[in-house]
């Protein structure tokens, strides 16, 4: 639908027209349900309603004339129209039988239905037991049930939403006053019939309570009501499951005692589920999930993300790493296969898009994987594992080539449901079978799109590519897979529909926050409140009639538990509308007895994981044998060592390496190791002789190391205009500085090695650049793309990687450098801003680079000579430069819990 401006008016996407079609066939099946005639169309008078709803009415009008003749063309009838037909022949196939009848448990809401109830009432010995029917609440308050104005709302409770509502149309149908219905039976001893019903008494005669509440017989039944009545009010979704599944469990410990869970939210129920999984509680849970929830259906989304979106890595890995993926082996066969995949190509920068690009990837990473750094973790990728993720690609490639080259705005969504069925058999083909078409929800999805591919409708949908992984879930949205019955087990999971059917000795009644029990009201995007009202529609309350003629059933257990959650996903809810009315004509005194009664599971519940004894955290205090402990460390490790040990612990003796979040984009790390790595190219090149043209070179080397961010065209985008800012920055500096000096040294490799007690510890370094000057002394510069260390950080010890440089220069350790004295040490930044480059000497306050460099040997002579004491820990954070984080290993070495509770002033330095 749309303006007449042409702007969309409600469904912009293909999805959302889906939607729109679903809510017209609820409406065509409503008008069925309601013995509505379309004609009744005419009746509404178009001027006296918004622009909006006229645009509706017109399109209305168009379908009722449009849909018949689909159908005669078709030769089929409407699933309503069917389903009343059969009622109705049912009608008359009973019509005049002098055999026993009974109808039990409906409450005549179709027409259709209370047609067929009204025939078995006049058999001769027909009988109809109705549920719930209200005997207690008075005559007044019973006639305003129906009311003239069904759509007039009273404190939340409008005609059509009392719980009564259907039971009285019922009952008018057949003719038949209230007091005319025999009881069967003496009623429940709780006597919880009279609480309900006055908790559940329309709005408008409420006041009537304080006279209840005066009357010693009614005090009489509500503390009846109550006595077996508990309420769990829980923290949260979690909280509340554990705690129903308590109570679920506790009801087994008496034999042959019955226990079930009534809700209408899906989520809940699978909470419990899980939680009673715990003690090895069978479970019959006769509710549904959403086909598209259901594992095979989360895998058929996974195929179509993964397929149509350029194999993006999170989608990726997620259907690699599916229990139902099995590419013609096995399960489990390509796990080295997967993990060598995301350990070379998806965590870090994605790659480009389509399996021909990620094949791609994979053989650029073999051919430059020896340029890794060497604590880089994908160095340890072997070329066996290589291997199998090649040929897993391939595999992969192969399975989604019919949906990944499908392309063209003129394919039909049959088309694509097809080449969807295809992609999944070859990516679940196991043997002869596929195993995402196996069980009951496999099988669903294969009825599912097998139904897509032969529907009419989508044979001649035309869909754009970009539209199909919305269509599908859309279409497949209603579709439910129920689990397969249980039986001769004691806990039970129902809806609030069936659960009238059953006798159950303890119920508990969840999910009883407004917008679940009762739902949302859901408007009808295709008629106003006012027009469905002058068709002879239910308006969008009746839901909540039936929602609380579910309520009040539930209660009529033996033992009934009340449950809800105060918050749900974080977000604050409401108590339902139901709970709300019990509470308040209980009274607090009682009300608080009932929760009291409720606390005790939650006790249970919060028990149930609670620790014996709850002890602050302690920082980890590692004490590895000698024999373990590193006696060789580069100068960039010494800094790690001096502020956070337990880096040096986790890196060089455990062995561990961190590694990249999944589909990341190439970030500060990536910027410097491409510009670092260029200006040093360019340093170790012309060490000896500038070139004619050094831009023109520093263009050539800074193109050279791009090349791997060539598939990240942002990235490019973005650094290279800052590198060349650097480059030219760096050619009239390097001039400058190459005027005054006798020798460069670039990327120049030292060691120097000291005995430390039995041992001898080596100290390591590459040093960025060297210079010596003409009188003979020397300058240590180092290239940083990030932030620079500063004068007392390098006075202090706490960055001592350039005057430990200058250490194993004074004492020859640099193998092609004569040894000497160091005058200057320096920071060259790199950031390509303004300005692009920036040289930060470091002047010392106190003490010269020699004297400063003499110290910082000194104390890690020291700290090597400490750290060889087998009782010496690795402490975590010991001088962290940043308060809230330091090292790559924090969260192994669990600082936010240590150092929160003063844990780490414990051994602390």
């Amino acid at each position: 639908m749309r303006t007449a401006e042409g702007a969309p008016l409600i469904a912009n996407t293909p999805s959302a027209a889906l939607g729109l079609a679903d809510d017209l066939a609820r409406l065509m099946d409503d008008m069925v349900t309601r013995q509505v005639s379309w004609d009744q169309l005419d009746t509404l008078v178009p001027d006296e309603l918004d622009p909006y709803w006229q645009l509706s009415l017109r399109f209305l009008k168009i379908a009722r004339e449009a849909w018949p003749a689909l159908r005669a063309e078709r030769g089929a009838i409407e699933a309503a129209e069917r389903r009343d037909a059969l009622i109705e022949a049912e009608a008359k196939r009973l019509a005049g039988s002098d055999a026993p009848v009974i109808a039990a448990g409906s409450t005549g809401s179709m027409p259709a239905t209370a047609k067929l109830l009204a025939t078995i009432a006049t058999l001769p010995h027909g009988a109809l037991v109705l549920p719930g029917l209200d005997m207690h609440l008075d005559e007044a308050s019973w006639q305003m049930i129906a009311g003239n104005d069904r759509d007039e709302t009273h404190d939340g409770l409008p005609a059509a939403g009392h719980a009564q509502f259907a039971m009285h149309a019922l009952l008018d149908r057949l003719g038949i006053k209230r007091d005319e219905v025999e009881q069967l039976g003496n009623g429940e001893p709780h006597a919880r019939d009279v609480l309900i019903s006055e908790a559940l008494r329309p709005a408008a005669t409420t006041e009537r309570w304080q006279a209840r509440i005066d009357d010693s017989g009614f005090h009489r039944a509500v503390d009846a009501g109550l006595a077996s009545l508990s309420v769990i009010e829980a923290a949260n979704a979690e909280e509340e499951a554990l705690a129903i599944a308590v109570a679920l469990r506790e009801a087994l410990q008496e034999k042959d005692k019955t226990a079930a869970l009534v809700t209408p939210d899906r989520a809940l129920a699978r909470r419990v589920v899980a939680a009673l999984a715990r003690w090895n509680v069978p479970v019959d849970d006769s509710g549904g999930d959403a086909l598209t929830e259901t594992p095979a259906g989360v895998f058929a989304r996974l195929t179509v993300e993964v397929a149509l979106h350029g194999l993006e890595p999170v989608p990726l890995l997620a259907l690699l790493k599916h229990p139902l993926l099995r590419l013609g082996a096995e399960a489990g066969a390509h796990t080295r296969a997967i993990a060598a995949l995301e350990g070379a190509l998806l965590r870090g920068p994605r790659p480009k898009a389509g399996s021909v690009a990620l094949a791609h990837a994979l053989k650029a990473f073999r051919e430059n994987r020896s340029e890794l750094h060497p604590s880089d973790p994908r160095r340890k990728i072997g070329d066996s594992e290589l291997d199998a993720a090649a040929d897993l690609i391939t595999r992969l490639s192969d399975a989604l080539a019919p949906l990944e080259i499908l392309k063209g705005r003129d394919r039909t969504l049959a088309a694509f449901a097809a080449c969807h069925r295809t992609v999944i058999e070859n990516l679940s083909r196991e043997g002869d079978g596929v195993v995402a078409f196996a069980g009951h929800a496999g099988r669903a999805l294969k009825t599912a799109l097998d139904d897509l591919v032969d529907s009419p409708s989508a044979q001649g949908l035309a869909t754009a590519r970009v539209d199909y992984a919305e269509l599908f879930h859309a279409a497949l949205g209603d579709r439910v897979v129920r689990r397969p019955e249980i039986r001769d087990v004691r806990v039970h999971i129902y809806g609030p529909l069936e659960a009238r059917l059953q006798q159950i000795d303890r119920v508990v009644l969840g999910g009883l926050n407004e917008g679940t029990w009762p739902p949302e009201t859901r408007s009808d995007p295709w008629l106003s409140r006012p027009m469905r009202r002058a068709l002879g529609l239910d308006p969008p309350e009746r839901r909540i009639g039936l929602s609380a003629h579910d309520f009040a059933q539930g209660l009529g257990a033996s033992e009934v538990i009340l449950a809800r959650a105060a918050k749900l996903a974080g977000a604050p809810t409401v108590t339902s509308r139901f709970v709300q009315r019990i509470a308040a004509l209980a009274g607090k005194a009682r009300w608080d007895e009932v929760i009291a009664r409720g606390e005790r599971y939650l006790d249970y519940a919060r028990a149930l994981d609670e620790p014996v004894e709850v002890a602050p955290a302690k920082r980890p205090e590692p004490r590895p044998p000698r024999d373990a402990r590193p006696s060789r460390l580069s100068v960039t490790a010494i800094e790690d060592w001096l502020r956070d040990p337990y880096t040096i612990y986790a890196k060089f003796i455990l062995r561990l390496a961190p590694l990249d979040a999944v589909d990341t984009p190439p970030g500060a790390r990536d910027r410097g190791t491409v510009i670092h790595g260029a200006i040093g190219d360019y340093t170790v090149e012309f060490a000896d002789t500038a070139p004619v043209d050094p831009l023109k070179e520093l263009m050539r080397l800074g193109e050279k190391r791009f090349k791997p961010l060539a598939d990240y065209e942002e990235a490019r985008a973005f650094w290279w205009p800052r590198y060349e800012r650097i480059a030219r920055w760096f050619v009239q500096w390097d001039r400058e500085r190459r005027a005054g000096l006798t020798a460069l040294f670039a990327e120049i490799k030292g060691e120097l090695a000291f005995p430390v007690g039995e041992r001898t510890f080596t100290l390591s370094a590459i040093a960025d650049r060297i210079e010596r000057r003409a009188d003979g002394s020397y300058a240590i510069l180092d290239y940083k793309t990030g932030q620079a260390r500063t004068e007392k950080q390098v006075r202090t010890g706490l960055a001592p990687q350039l005057t430990l440089e200058a250490a194993i220069l004074r004492e020859g350790g640099f193998k092609t450098i004569a040894p000497g004295s160091v005058s200057e040490i320096t920071y060259v930044t790199l950031k390509g801003g303004e300005p692009a480059g920036k040289p930060q000497a470091i002047d010392f306050k106190d003490g010269t680079p020699d004297s400063q460099a003499e110290a910082a040997l000194g104390k890690l002579k020291t700290l090597a000579a400490t750290f060889e004491d087998e009782s010496k820990p690795y402490y975590s954070l010991v001088h962290p430069m940043w308060k809230t984080h330091y090292g790559d290993f924090d969260h192994l070495a669990r600082v936010k819990e240590w150092s929160l509770t003063g844990g780490g002033d414990e051994g602390g330095e």
